[in-house]
Parts: structure tokens; sequence; C-alpha cells
């Protein structure tokens, strides 16, 4: 039997979706045999003026004038602008993508991100494939250009974000709710107490993890720093992810805060990290939220990117399942009123629990399995001589 091809396009303006995008990648290994699956991050092969024009600005606006990036992302949405960027800058900044998606003659396409579906569409528009294109969400809201009629099925996040889609053109019959694809290690259970001693904690005080920091606006260092007003002795995990600058900063504050203070660069670890937690002080990505629901890890949110994150937060608080920071004044007194009540904790760890989808990563390859299987079919059809009168209509 011939392997199946399948190419999942993603674009790293965070790390959540390379890290979604190699989940979703195991599963379609575990889900389909034979298949082949290559992932490809359209920042590696873009060109440097796509990378200046498009991505950059977006980082720079997130650090230095986050109001401009709300305004932008509000106008977008109201204006129902079907485009991040013009055809032109995905067809000549990403050509290299176009010529590899071209090379590779895939099965499937899977894109995980808004720009990598923009690309995707483009790519099948243009005649580069013909493939059938499969968009992930990584979000539990969404945003009008994800709305292609390129796109054969979407696999979202929430009801709201299916919603959305709906109320932008798109028909309810290609969209599935399957949450956002996550590491199904995080709801697998844990020891606590044996995790706690592995990483040199003392199991019977409070563990407080702080992530979040790696690329937005949340100042790591600040949030641990003000963690000393919370009126229990806490022992704080914190990772600072690829940001070298950061984690030397978080390193320096040890021995100038009372707290027994952990730091953690880029790790693999953060199912153990979650699972060995009793809070999670984060900044709202669509990914990390989602795989602290599946570990049942009690949130709070605060210093969410303008725009997406800001529905994130809302839409966390409205489910019972996170609690919002808006200032950096609140979150040490929001720490000690949940740890104070441990029967709050373990209510909301619940509501965590029946909101997660574990399994999201396999049925979204399930899904990718359901559209291979009927391209093959149609491609059958299509090539299998008919008699006279026959027809090879689907539907």
């Amino acid at each position: 039997m011939t392997s199946k091809r399948i190419f999942i396009l993603t674009l790293s303006v965070g790390t959540g979706h390379v890290r979604a995008a190699e989940v979703l990648q195991r599963a379609l290994y575990d889900c389909i045999d034979p298949v082949e699956v290559h992932l490809l991050d359209v920042l590696k092969v873009a060109r440097s003026w796509f990378l200046m024009a498009y991505v950059r600005p977006y980082w720079w606006m997130l650090r230095r004038a986050p109001g401009v990036w709300r305004w932008l992302f509000e106008r977008r949405q109201k204006k129902l602008h079907r485009a991040t960027a013009p055809h032109w800058a995905f067809r000549l900044g990403c050509k290299k993508v176009l010529e590899e998606l071209k090379a590779y003659a895939p099965h499937l396409v899977v894109a995980n991100e808004i720009g990598a579906v923009e690309i995707a569409a483009l790519g099948k528009r243009e005649g580069w494939f013909h493939a059938p294109i499969l968009a992930v969400q990584t979000d539990f809201q969404a945003e009008p250009p994800w709305a292609q009629t390129e796109v054969d099925v979407y696999c979202v996040g929430s009801e709201e974000a299916r919603s959305q889609l709906v109320n932008w053109g798109t028909s309810p019959n290609r969209i599935l709710v399957c949450g956002i694809p996550v590491d199904p290690v995080f709801a697998l259970p844990q020891d606590r107490s044996e995790l706690r001693r592995a990483l040199g904690l003392d199991a019977h005080r409070p563990v407080v993890l702080v992530m979040g920091g790696g690329m937005g606006p949340a100042p790591l260092d600040v949030i641990v720093e003000s963690l000393e007003l919370c009126r229990f002795p806490l022992q704080v995990l914190v990772v600072a992810g690829h940001d070298g600058v950061l984690k030397q900063t978080l390193e320096q504050l040890r021995g100038r805060v009372t707290l027994d203070l952990h730091v953690f660069g880029w790790t693999e670890t953060i199912p153990e990290l979650m699972a060995a937690a009793d809070l999670l002080i984060t900044k709202p990505g669509g990914l990390t939220t989602a795989e602290a629901l599946s570990a049942g890890l009690p949130m709070i949110v605060t210093h969410p990117i303008p725009g997406p994150e800001e529905r994130h937060v809302r839409y966390l608080v409205q489910q019972g399942v996170a609690v919002q920071a808006q200032t950096l004044e609140e979150i040490p007194q929001a720490v000690t009123q949940m740890l104070s009540k441990p029967e709050t904790l373990a209510e909301m760890s619940r509501r965590q629990k029946d909101l997660s989808r574990p399994d999201s990563a396999h049925a979204i390859a399930q899904v990718g399995q359901a559209l291979l299987e009927k391209s093959t079919y149609i491609d059958l059809l299509a090539t299998r001589p008919t008699r006279p009168g026959e027809s090879t209509y689907l539907m």
C-alpha cells in the first residue's frame, strides 16, 4: 500500500503553533498507516523581507505599542478583512513554501495558524497543489481570515469559534468542534507527591507555576517578585522558554526574594510541572490554557495579547475555569484568595476537566483520515471508466 503524504503548515509567531503542529504530527502517525507527514514552519524558509514586514512589526507592537495592535485587530474584525497581508506578499515572500508544497505533492494539507491557512488557500487556488485542506485552530476564538473557500474542513477549539466562522459564511457542515490539539499526556493521572520530590519541592507547601513571558507582554520577573506579598510560603516554578535574557533575570532573583524559586528555560517537562502545581499564572495563550484545562490546573490569567487573548480571558472566566488579574497588584491577592479556598480550587479543576479535550489531536487526525479516504474515493471514481448513462456524481 502506498503511503499517504500529509503536509503540515505552521507559522512560529509563537511557540504554541509549533507545539500543536508537532502533537498533530504524532497523532497522524498513530491514526494513519502507512503515512508520511512533513511539518514545515513558514518562517524557516520565508524571505527575509517577509519576516521584516509580516512578523517583526507584530512582535514590536506587542512589546511597545499594544494599543496599536488592538486597533488593527478590531478593525480587521469589524471590516471582515479576509487577509492578514496582501496575496502578493504571501506569493512572493513565501515562494519556497509553495515550491515545497508542489514538490511534496501532498494528499492532504493541514494548516494550524492563520497565516498558514492563507498560504495554503493561495497555493490551492493557484494550482501549486490540489489536495484537500484541513484548517486546525489553536485558539478558542476565530478571525475573518480563517474563512477561506479553499478550506475543506475546519477543526476549531470552541462553539464560539464555530459560530464566528458560520457568521462569516462558512458552511456549518464543514466545521467540527474538536478542541485545541494538546498532548494527551497532560490528562494522565500523576503522583503529585512523587513529582514534587523529583523536582526538589516540599510536598506540603503550595506550588505556583508561572508561564507565558517568552514572547508576549507578561513581565515574569515582576510577577515573581509580587508573589512575595502572598500569605503563603510559596514554591514558585517559572518557565522562561527560549528567552535567555529573561531566564538570566529570573535566576538573579534567587537570594533577593524569600520565595523558593525554581527557574526553567525551554523544557519538555511542562506536563510534569503542571501536574506538580496547585495554581498556574499565565498569559492566556490558546495552547497553554488548553493544556492547563487537560491537567485540571486552576489558572490566573494576566497580561493578554490585545485582541484574541483578551477574548480568551472572557471565554475562560465565563466558563468558570480561570480568574483574571488585570493588574500586577491583583496577582498576589488572587493567589492568596484561591489558595485559601481549596474547595474553590477543586471545583475549578472539575470544570476544567469537563471543558477539556485531551483527545483533540487524535480526533483531528481521524478527520484527516476521513478526508484522505474521501479524496481517494473521488480519485478512483474520476479515473474509472463509466458505462453509458452512468454518473460519477457523489452527493
